[in-house]
């Protein structure tokens, strides 16, 4: 990549754009609405693919979550930003029209030491700004009365939590931006980026192999999976690698699917990593899976097997900082964990004995088709994973990394966070300012902004 960006010009002569956001999955389309919304400035919004939302906006499981299990210090902006989030998600499906089931949550305790983290749950939801009838913590007669399948020794009862399709979202958002004069260049990867003077240039190659160059005044990475290879490039981050963890998931089969009629989690037993305990989970089409486990594999693309390319796995296990990945690879509980994550991907008797737990009427039998697959990119530094989103600043750039779950359900408000944070840099004093109407804005950047 050295030898690339040493060779390449930047003479912008394929366009210069006031600002070029890399990603269109959720985070970059709502970033680039709020833009088109406050600024009249040319917005270029970069995607590897011929569509927006293709990757972890539309491979997730579908949740809109309401902030009950988030510490309201340790993540207080991602908790806010769910909060805020969850109305601004509502007012759109409810305006347009666009797929809302709010069907509720019960994340189930397994032990007496859970049910003391469920009643935690309870007291961080109404700081985090839940109303109290939203959530209420039940006894494990409570739960059975509620879901006769379900064996715990207690719940919480998140009422609220709704089941979306956040494809749908964000191609709504993404349709809204390009009306108000967003420029989208699809399938187009990028190959470099070099800071030059006062602008950033990026070197693209489209699907049809040709290479194009164009430039901005500031760049925003919301690349997800890539961010942060593309804060590397800027000389940024070299603190932190990555690691991705693919999540799979098996459809439920009828007639024992409908038997059950909200979402099902369960508290997660090992927090200082990103092992999630099954879900058993109902989509706005009604269909129903269980899922997902976290299997190690090379990169965010990688949605079959171990590697997209024999390349991209070799690049993996070298690439720096290889300090912080060592620490893991030599941590015994860390490899026991991978290890049964693996087998969980490979046997899907595995899966559901995990679901057994506290669904324990399930069976293998009922699994016949794999669900969708999703990658999780998750931040590593010297201390290990990373458990919140961090925003970096460059010379003329900010760079979001580590920005995973509930990040489709708190991007409204994350996204607008971001372009206020940007504002108090001062990078964006050069562009004139819209004026805006009630009937123009979606939603109200400053409400929203607010975390």
């Amino acid at each position: 990549m050295s030898l690339l960006l040493e060779r390449m010009s930047y003479s912008s002569k394929d366009g210069f754009y006031d600002v070029v956001i890399i990603g269109g999955g959720i985070l970059g389309v709502t970033i680039s609405y709020w833009l088109a919304q406050l600024y009249d400035c040319s917005v270029a919004l970069i995607e590897k693919e011929t569509e927006v939302a293709k990757h972890a906006s539309t491979r997730n499981t579908g949740l809109l979550h309401r902030p009950f299990y988030l510490n309201p210090e340790k993540k207080r902006v991602f908790s806010r930003a769910a909060q805020k989030s969850y109305f601004l998600w509502k007012d759109l499906a409810t305006k347009y029209n666009l797929p809302w089931s709010p069907i509720g949550t019960l994340e189930v305790a397994l032990d007496d030491q859970q049910v003391q983290t469920v009643n935690q749950y309870k007291e961080w939801a109404i700081k985090n700004g839940v109303e109290e009838d939203e959530v209420e913590v039940l006894d494990s007669k409570q739960v059975q009365k509620l879901e006769p399948q379900v064996r715990c020794a207690g719940a919480i009862f998140s009422k609220t939590d709704t089941s979306v399709n956040y494809g749908e979202f964000t191609n709504f958002v993404f349709e809204m931006a390009r009306k108000n004069g967003v420029k989208f260049l699809g399938g187009s990867q990028v190959q470099g980026i070099k800071e030059t003077g006062e602008n950033v240039g990026i070197r693209l190659r489209g699907i049809d192999g040709r290479s194009k160059e164009i430039s901005g005044k500031f760049l925003i990475n919301a690349a997800g999976g890539g961010s942060v290879d593309i804060a590397h490039e800027l000389g940024l981050a070299k603190e932190y690698t990555d690691l991705h963890f693919r999540g799979e998931y098996w459809i439920v089969d009828e007639p024992f699917a409908s038997k059950i009629t909200r979402n099902i989690y369960s508290v997660a037993r090992y927090k200082e990593f990103p092992f999630l305990d099954p879900h058993f989970v109902i989509r706005t089409n009604g269909r129903r899976q269980i899922g997902p486990n976290a299997t190690l594999v090379s990169g965010p693309g990688a949605y079959k097997g171990l590697s997209e390319t024999r390349f991209q796995l070799v690049s993996k296990i070298f690439e720096r900082p290889i300090g912080p990945k060592l620490k893991l690879f030599t941590n015994g509980m860390f490899l026991s964990l991978i290890w049964h994550e693996w087998h969980s991907s490979i046997s899907k008797k595995a899966m559901s004995d995990r679901v057994k737990a506290f669904i324990p009427s399930i069976d293998v039998s009922y699994l016949n088709e794999r669900g969708l697959a999703g990658v999780r990119s998750s931040l590593i530094d010297k201390n290990g994973f990373v458990p919140e989103a961090i925003l970096i600043s460059g010379k003329q750039s900010m760079h979001i990394l580590n920005y995973n779950s509930p990040g489709a359900t708190g991007a409204p408000a994350f996204s607008a966070y971001v372009i206020s944070k940007i504002m108090q840099e001062g990078s964006f004093e050069r562009l004139k300012k819209k004026p805006i109407s009630s009937e123009d804005q979606l939603w109200k950047f400053d409400d929203a902004s607010d975390l």
